[in-house]
């Protein structure tokens, strides 16, 4: 089992709808009230099996912007020849620089994957909260996948497939973070400010409470012929205890009639076959 190393925050938001309002009422802002949260999320996020990823980002952004730059190293002398090219190139804050931003065109890169795994699991809540639908052997992964293939337009199952084996262990994290995102498009002044990455660093302990439900909905096994959880309950990183909110909730939304349409025509296909 794996759970997030986070720092304390404020208590958490009591319900889906207390989330949204809080999230919207601090909107539009540049500020990020709790960065070390953040930045640990955004690692978590970016690199949920990559431990040399994750410390590698955490590490040069603490340097990159902590001003260590301008400190003195105590181990060498102040003339030393290492220390005085080092400051006559920029110093240590250059060589973060370079580490930082490749760590970060890495991050920019996995954004449009964290939203297909979004997309899948929030579905995979729709479809199981629906009560208009009855689906043979409940919601399910490859339900959810072939929907959004629909919806995404793509071609096959790769893109899909893949962005979930990536993210699969984060999948709650994301959804929390896709669904207050799309929460705040009205009010956001460009498409980096409804991103899942801006919501992590404006609003981390709201990402939280969501996600903790949706860690709680997704480790529960399936009823029908006991099959397994839909996060894996050994690798899924998991919300700390502390931020679980007094009475855990899950976010959901009501599946529209064209979704409905293709899950019984989906079902039908599958009895004829």
């Amino acid at each position: 089992m794996r759970t997030m190393n986070l720092p304390e925050l404020p208590a958490q938001p009591t319900s889906a709808d207390q989330c949204a309002k809080t999230y919207l009422e601090g909107l539009p802002t540049d500020d990020a009230p709790w960065p070390r949260a953040s930045l640990l999320l955004t690692a978590y996020l970016a690199w949920p099996n990559d431990a040399e990823r994750r410390n590698g980002f955490v590490a040069t952004h603490l340097v990159r912007f902590s001003h260590l730059s301008g400190e003195k190293a105590n181990h060498a002398p102040a003339d030393s020849d290492a220390t005085v090219s080092l400051e006559v190139f920029g110093g240590i804050n250059a060589v973060a620089k370079v580490a930082f931003d490749q760590l970060m065109a890495e991050i920019s890169q996995v954004q449009r994957k964290w939203l297909l795994t979004a997309d899948i699991f929030q579905l995979i809540v729709d479809m199981a909260f629906d009560q208009r639908i009855a689906l043979r052997r409940g919601a399910s992964i490859s339900k959810a996948i072939d929907l959004c293939e629909v919806e995404h337009r793509l071609r096959g199952h790769s893109q899909l497939r893949a962005a979930w084996s990536e993210f699969r262990d984060v999948a709650h994290l994301l959804t929390a973070g896709a669904y207050l995102a799309h929460e705040g498009l009205g009010r956001a002044r460009s498409a980096n400010e409804a991103s899942i990455l801006n919501v992590i660093w404006i609003a981390p302990d709201i990402v939280l409470a969501l996600a903790y439900g949706l860690q709680e909905f997704g480790l529960q096994p399936k009823l029908i012929r006991k099959e397994d959880s839909i996060l894996k309950p050994e690798t899924l990183w998991r919300v700390p205890d502390r931020h679980k909110p007094e009475k855990p909730f899950v976010v959901f939304r009501r599946l529209t009639e064209d979704q409905l349409d293709f899950l019984s025509s989906r079902r039908a296909a599958k009895k004829v076959a």
